[in-house]
């Protein structure tokens, strides 16, 4: 920040501080989800890779769906391999959905390492056709978050 930004930082209101301060907390967050996450499609662009409706897309229980900041839906490409779901990604959002609430923890699982998986995160599993590994590390998950 230069020296003129930081004077009007410094001269600002305690409400004008704390917004900008707000402001500059949910930017981390965001970088910090992007990175972890990595980018996401949205509901056109799924339609058009699978050749579906955008009804379809927006009706399949088999996809990630996250809520963005801009209230607009985003599907994580990490779900999908090439014009295709990833196999497996059903059966995990399946068995997750029905312990968690929300698809961020979903999608927060599926791409942290996983001591279950020998430290590789459950995406990157699935990506090397290890689904039955990961669907058994996804119900002792949905079990341990369910208590």
């Amino acid at each position: 920040m230069n020296a003129s930004m930081q004077h009007m930082v410094r001269d600002a209101s305690p409400e004008t501080r704390y917004q900008i301060e707000r402001l500059l907390r949910q930017d981390a967050d965001d970088r910090a989800w992007a990175e972890q996450l990595g980018p996401a499609y949205r509901q056109g662009d799924v339609a058009r890779l699978l050749g579906k409706s955008r009804q379809a897309v927006s009706a399949d229980s088999g996809l990630l769906r996250l809520e963005m900041r801009d209230s607009e839906i985003g599907y994580p490409i990490f779900q999908f391999d090439g014009r295709r779901k990833l196999p497996g990604i059903r059966e995990v959002i399946s068995i997750l959905g029905q312990a968690v609430a929300s698809p961020w923890t979903i999608a927060s699982w599926l791409t942290s390492p996983a001591l279950a998986l020998d430290g590789r995160a459950p995406i990157q599993a699935l990506r090397d056709g290890q689904i039955e590994a990961v669907t058994t590390a996804a119900r002792q998950a949905a079990e341990a978050l369910s208590h």
